[in-house]
């Protein structure tokens, strides 16, 4: 492929999704959104309502969003899940959907798109596998894309060949990050029936504890969570005991702190759990009620 045609493909690619973009423009928050079809537009969370964790949804009016051709129209917060620095929000207008895309390997070309249009060129660095947001939100996939993120493009999408392939974010990872796809439309999809994805909080201290000879015989595993605290007023307290070994939340193997983090945070608040536990050498199984994790609390 000629540098021309390869200019000329990558300005077709932006162009094609410039209809489905919006600004958000304010003292404090400078960002883009885009339409996924049906009225609803998403853009990052911080850009909405700060750093706030909990973020309320329904009739609240989150502002105006700038259109394309310079016109503005007012959004209404469908659900947020700070979590994953991710709101969906309601407009009256009918703009495309961005078309999605999931195709990508390590060296293509990709395009952050902001609202102008403004586009910048990356390439994607390396692709992994699920990892956890530092609120311990679960993301089915890590795309790393070389380069910086400019101002302005938090909330925009990211752009292949394919389509698109994810949301950009400023505020997850230093230097920004893209929610990929498959975590965008699972979230979406709840957000529309919910209005949050709340990430589930039990309120323990734990470490990592490996497990040998009768324990691990018990346990059925060689790695569990060790209960270290356990907050007062919290969820667990009652349920849980310095000393306890969680193996298992609703059946998934637990691990370690990190391994709970993201069964809690896939499971959510309100979510009515199933623990197994080991004491000694023999496992129980208690049920928990998870509760929003109060704010100031990591």
């Amino acid at each position: 492929m000629s540098f021309s045609a390869l200019s000329n493909g990558l300005a077709d690619a932006v162009a094609s999704v410039s209809s489905s973009l919006l600004g958000l423009r304010g003292p404090r928050r400078a960002g883009t959104a885009f339409s996924v079809g049906g009225g609803r537009v998403v853009t990052a969370a911080h850009l909405v309502h700060g750093d706030s964790r909990t973020v309320p949804a329904g009739s609240r009016d989150s502002g105006p969003l700038l259109l394309a051709d310079g016109s503005s129209v007012q959004a209404r917060l469908v659900g947020a899940a700070p979590a994953l620095d991710l709101a969906l929000l309601a407009i009256d207008a009918e703009l495309p959907a961005v078309p999605w895309g999931d195709a990508l390997r390590v060296g293509n070309l990709v395009v952050p798109v902001g609202f102008g249009p403004r586009a910048t060129l990356g390439v994607v660095a390396r692709l992994g596998g699920a990892w956890q947001t530092p609120a311990g939100a679960p993301v089915d996939r890590w795309i790393e894309v070389d380069g910086s993120l400019p101002a302005g493009f938090s909330g925009g999408p990211l752009l292949s060949a394919d389509g698109v392939v994810g949301m950009n974010t400023h505020r997850l990872v230093r230097g920004g990050t893209t929610l990929p796809v498959q975590t965008l439309r699972t979230a979406i999809d709840a957000l529309e029936k919910r209005g949050t994805i709340d990430p589930g909080f039990l309120g323990i201290g734990g470490a990592t504890a490996s497990l040998s000879g009768p324990q691990a015989a018990a346990a059925g595993q060689d790695e569990a969570l060790l209960v270290v605290a356990v907050e007062s007023g919290s969820p667990a307290e009652g349920v849980l005991a310095v000393g306890d070994i969680v193996l298992r939340v609703d059946g998934q193997t637990i691990r370690g702190p990190r391994t709970l983090r993201g069964v809690l945070a896939g499971l959510g608040s309100g979510h009515t759990a199933q623990l197994d536990v080991l004491s000694g050498t023999t496992v129980d199984t208690r049920s928990v009620t998870l509760v929003s994790r109060p704010e100031g609390v990591e």
